[in-house]
């Protein structure tokens, strides 16, 4: 690849990023595209948070990735929510429109294309941990009908804060729970889905896991986890000897990327590429 003066910035704003598989995934989206843009991790302090946002505007970037654990906190400095950000109040895609930093997020949409690949009854949703992506998956489920939510979180102030916004927009069953391994057995019984939206088991901490067993969850629960590195989080290796059924998270991955594209770029990207380049990444 050839850098000239022409060649567009897109990036990534988090902190860790060491385990991000995004400028993998993106670069050789973009080589393979042969489109004049680069992807750079950016890992930026909370304090510098302002000015890495304003610097997308100053710098004329594209656009960028958010994630943990800056999802939410990157709202005030933003110029206006798409429909999906406002909803959720989680943004993890800025795009630079003429100047106007748009906050959108495909977290929620990229779970749901992963979700819709399997069968589940959409009865009662467990979700571990009230971040950003939660707020956007939550919010999602909330929208296809699900029939309740148990938010599980440490903090039980942020379970109550979610759970409240969203009983305030969706007809949905929700309930808010500290979260503890006593409180997740209580609700594993009338579980159909469980996923972890926390960083519990992320590399490089891979023997960390959300909950010790998963005691109590029938036979056709589905165990999600939106960690993507590693692929089988220790979580979903308990899972598989429990005989449950799993999804990892490569799939919510590649497909928020490529919704990311296409809102940076107005293109529409090749996801069956994209999808053999994060296994690839993955090996």
């Amino acid at each position: 690849m050839i850098i000239d003066p022409q060649t567009g910035c897109l990036g990534i704003f988090g902190k860790p990023l060491g385990h991000s598989l995004s400028p993998l995934l993106h670069n050789r989206t973009l080589q393979h595209l042969d489109l004049n843009y680069v992807y750079l991790p950016f890992e930026v302090e909370a304090h510098n948070l302002p000015h890495a946002v304003a610097a997308v505007r100053s710098l004329g970037m594209a656009g960028v990735n958010v994630t943990i654990p800056y999802k939410e906190a990157v709202i005030p400095y933003l110029d206006e929510l798409s429909g999906d950000a406002r909803a959720c109040q989680s943004v993890n895609v800025i795009v630079n429109r003429d100047g106007r930093l748009v906050g959108h997020n495909t977290d929620g949409a990229g779970f749901m294309k992963a979700l819709s690949s399997y069968e589940v009854h959409r009865g009662c949703a467990l979700l571990i941990g009230c971040g950003g992506a939660s707020r956007a998956i939550a919010c999602q489920l909330a929208m296809a009908g699900w029939e309740r939510l148990v938010l599980l979180d440490i903090d039980l102030q942020r379970a109550r804060s979610l759970a409240g916004f969203i009983r305030d927009r969706y007809q949905c069953d929700i309930a808010a729970l500290a979260m503890s391994q006593q409180a997740f057995a209580a609700q594993a019984g009338s579980a159909n889905l469980v996923v972890n939206c926390t960083p519990l088991g992320m590399h490089p901490q891979i023997e960390q896991s959300p909950v010790e067993n998963l005691n109590g969850l029938e036979p056709g629960t589905l165990v999600c986890d939106i960690i993507y590195n590693p692929q089988t989080t220790r979580l979903l290796k308990i899972a598989s000897q429990a005989g449950l059924v799993t999804l990892d998270g490569l799939s919510m991955f590649v497909n928020q990327a490529a919704l990311s594209l296409e809102l940076w770029l107005d293109i529409d990207p090749p996801l069956d590429f994209m999808k053999e380049v994060a296994a690839d990444g993955m090996r």
